[in-house]
């Protein structure tokens, strides 16, 4: 999606989108506010004419400073390549009108899909455990490859897992912001929205350049991503926190919603445990059951995809002993009854091959 220049358009009766976001960033007023004003009055000026007895101190040329905020926000949107996309644009996502309080203006870094596209959120704690990272690798990759938008918010954790994945795999993944998007903090997820938009997913924010994120916007930011998708996952969340909020606002947006069980001595999981306790949320151990919940049939899974690895029988003995529980080498050098040296030159194969991964610390798992 490029950036709208043609700001003088009429996008509804005679109102230009330079109109609307005057209207948004001089006047303060609410989206559902923005709406009414829009659909009851003919133009911008009329509405300063006849606006409500409140307003009438405001000197008539606030309309010229509203027009000097539109132009020096389109300007600094044209610069960033962000496309402002209103209520009344066919580009605005279908399901998002849907909500409760959906914004008026979106501002959008990158492509927007067509409105029939399947998203899927995901969403979890920023502490997330080994667990939830390999778990939120899985199930991004797997709707990646199927072709379906992941939405999360790129947050560091969970967030930046999911998006990670998908742009490893070369799928689209929306990243909803609570801030500008030329104000996107810390460094590294500049990066990764920069490799978001590369690959033809799309950053999208509500907030206008120049907004620096402050906690009040981050629950705001929740429901977009909720609201943007048919389903949401949860990963791993404590009972406090975004991604509880995030849950509410699917069930409130009757949204389908859906919870990764995990280890009930663990704080990082007892918010996913308790939503799925309560029956809030249908519990899901693997991506496909995220599809099965929600009526979706592919016509091939992710193992499809995946070519065949032939082992040594020496490999085979090896991989006997690795599963999805990350284990240490020196354990597994023990329980083999070999030199660690030589069963790390078997796993240095076994991971050119694809059939393990190394995480931090010498650990291991089954690719």
């Amino acid at each position: 999606m490029q950036p709208h220049r043609e700001f003088d358009a009429m996008i509804y009766g005679a109102w230009t989108r330079r109109d609307i976001l005057a209207l948004t960033l001089a006047f303060r007023k609410k989206a559902g506010q923005v709406r009414e004003i829009v659909e009851t009055y003919a133009t911008l000026r009329e509405y300063v004419r006849y606006r409500p007895q409140e307003e009438l101190s405001l000197n008539v040329s606030i309309i010229d400073q509203a027009y000097q905020m539109a132009d020096h926000q389109i300007a600094v949107c044209n610069r960033h390549m962000i496309a402002i996309v209103t209520w009344w644009d066919n580009e605005y996502p279908q399901l998002l009108k849907e909500i409760y309080y959906p914004p008026t203006l979106l501002y959008v870094q990158g492509q927007l899909q067509v409105n029939d596209a399947i998203g899927i959120g995901m969403v979890g704690t920023r502490h997330c455990t080994q667990y939830g990272k390999l778990t939120a690798e899985r199930f991004a990759q797997f709707f990646a490859q199927q072709g379906l938008v992941v939405v999360s918010g790129l947050a560091y954790g969970i967030d930046a897992v999911s998006h990670k994945a998908v742009v490893k795999s070369k799928g689209i993944t929306y990243a909803v912001i609570a801030s500008g998007i030329d104000c996107i903090s810390p460094s590294t997820a500049q990066t990764l929205a920069q490799e978001i938009v590369a690959h033809g997913g799309a950053i999208i924010s509500e907030y206008p350049c120049g907004t620096r994120a402050i906690p009040a916007y981050f629950p705001q930011r929740n429901r977009i991503i909720s609201g943007i998708a048919q389903a949401t996952v949860v990963v791993e969340s404590d009972v406090k926190g975004g991604s509880l909020i995030t849950a509410q606002f699917a069930l409130d947006q009757n949204r389908e919603l859906f919870a990764v069980p995990g280890n009930i001595s663990s704080d990082k999981s007892r918010g996913t445990n308790m939503l799925i306790k309560r029956g809030s949320a249908g519990l899901v151990m693997s991506p496909e059951d995220v599809l099965e919940g929600m009526g979706i049939t592919t016509q091939h899974v992710l193992t499809s995809k995946t070519p065949t690895v032939l082992l040594t029988e020496h490999e085979q003995h090896i991989m006997a002993y690795i599963n999805d529980e990350p284990i240490h080498i020196d354990l597994l050098a023990s329980r083999l009854a070999l030199p660690i040296h030589e069963v790390l030159v078997a796993l240095m194969g076994l991971e050119f091959k694809g059939a393990v991964r190394q995480l931090p610390g010498k650990s291991f798992i089954r690719q």
